[in-house]
């Protein structure tokens, strides 16, 4: 995700990052900015953006590349869902597949678990996973437990350990 309208050295010259407590500061004054204070503001999304050149980028991509010197080659995800995390323990680089993988729990699951739902007509816990847009069936089950088991086992296998969910 190379940015087009500033430069690293532009970036380290006008940001200063705690990646202790996930902050970018201006370093210094101009339209718009004070000096040592924080920079952006919140978003609409719940991510950060900050305004530089006419141009709004998200904090945890500054964030990131402000740390490492470099901009991201893709996406930034924040490792435990929290979009106004930016501590550098929180950021890693993803590619959309991977950045998906790391969602919140859709809105209507009720188990608690993504891909575990209790099957009725079976009276059983169903676990299931998709992948390269495919759902696999990893099995139904009596214990809820064994469900859940199964899925964290197949999202190791199939995401790499890619967290899914909290």
């Amino acid at each position: 995700m190379m940015n087009k309208h500033i430069t690293i050295d532009q970036a380290l010259s006008l940001f200063n990052y705690d990646p202790q407590t996930g902050c970018i500061y201006w370093k210094a004054l101009g339209k718009g900015r004070i000096k040592k204070r924080e920079a952006g503001t919140q978003e609409k999304s719940g991510y950060r953006g900050i305004l530089i050149y006419g141009k709004r980028i998200r904090s945890h991509i500054l964030a990131w590349a402000l740390y490492h010197k470099k901009w991201p080659k893709d996406q930034i995800d924040h490792i435990n869902g929290v979009k106004t995390d930016n501590r550098i323990e929180n950021l890693r680089e993803a590619t959309n597949s991977q950045n998906g993988k790391n969602l919140p729990i859709k809105s209507n699951n009720n188990s608690g678990c993504p891909g575990v739902c209790f099957d009725k007509t079976n009276k059983k816990w169903r676990a299931t996973i998709k992948v390269d847009h495919k759902q696999i069936s990893l099995g139904r089950f009596e214990d809820f437990e064994k469900a859940v088991s199964a899925r964290k086992n197949a999202e190791i296998k199939y995401y790499g350990g890619w967290r899914h969910y909290k």
